[in-house]
């Protein structure tokens, strides 16, 4: 009776707050009720996203070996470029292969996240790591364009730009994918918090029955009766 009116003061008082607290009691319920398939599915995608991480991470870095010497050497030449014309195209082919190799393996992402596609938060999620993923591949395609005129006077400093805008790009991607995405399987369909993380790395169980404090109040209560007795 007394928790009934509690409940109703605070929906007077504080609506906001009383409507945040129903929704985090519902989250909760759900994220108790995820079957033990559900989770199984949740621990591949989490293996899938660490996978495409890397691959992106690859294709990133791999773009260092054209924008090092550019960087360092704004004022090429046009013969210089196009004396290594046939060893810059090869470059641009091995990119694009790095970045398709990074796509499929995004792809097998979203298609296991389709599992918690009633989850509206995964959905959200989801939303803004395809788009991140065509803002980088329209960057990418910029970068190929550029190849089209090698004897552009511009295209050291322009090849520089273009691949410092895909690099960044990239980062805030890995961002959606480390910071988002994978925190969110994590805490709201595993349900694993910093406790569960020590745990794991110090191979500890932490006991989740009887807390000691009530184990010893139960213990003393019975020692009372039984000494009433």
């Amino acid at each position: 009776m007394m928790l009934v009116y509690l409940q109703q003061v605070l929906q007077l008082i504080w609506p906001d707050l009383y409507i945040k607290m129903i929704k985090k009691a519902y989250i909760t319920e759900l994220t108790y009720s995820i079957s033990d398939i559900e989770k199984q599915d949740a621990q591949k995608a989490l293996i899938y996203f660490d996978a495409t991480s890397k691959l992106l991470k690859k294709a990133s870095d791999h773009l260092n070996i054209m924008k090092t010497p550019f960087k360092e050497s704004p004022e090429m030449s046009i013969d210089s470029v196009m004396n290594v014309r046939a060893a810059l195209r090869r470059f641009r082919d091995k990119v694009v292969d790095n970045f398709n190799e990074f796509k499929h393996s995004a792809f097998k992402c979203v298609q296991i996240m389709q599992k918690f596609s009633t989850d509206t938060q995964t959905v959200k999620l989801l939303k803004s790591f395809i788009s991140s993923i065509d803002i980088l591949e329209s960057k990418v395609n910029i970068f190929i364009n550029l190849f089209d005129n090698l004897e552009a006077k511009e295209f050291p400093k322009d090849i520089v730009i273009n691949i410092e805008d895909i690099q960044k790009e990239s980062s805030a991607l890995d961002d959606i994918i480390d910071d988002r995405i994978k925190s969110h399987i994590q805490t709201n369909i595993l349900s694993k918090s910093w406790v569960d993380s020590v745990s794991d790395e110090l191979q500890l169980k932490i006991e989740k029955e009887t807390p000691l404090i009530l184990d010893l109040f139960n213990k003393n209560k019975e020692l009372l009766e039984s000494n009433k007795g």
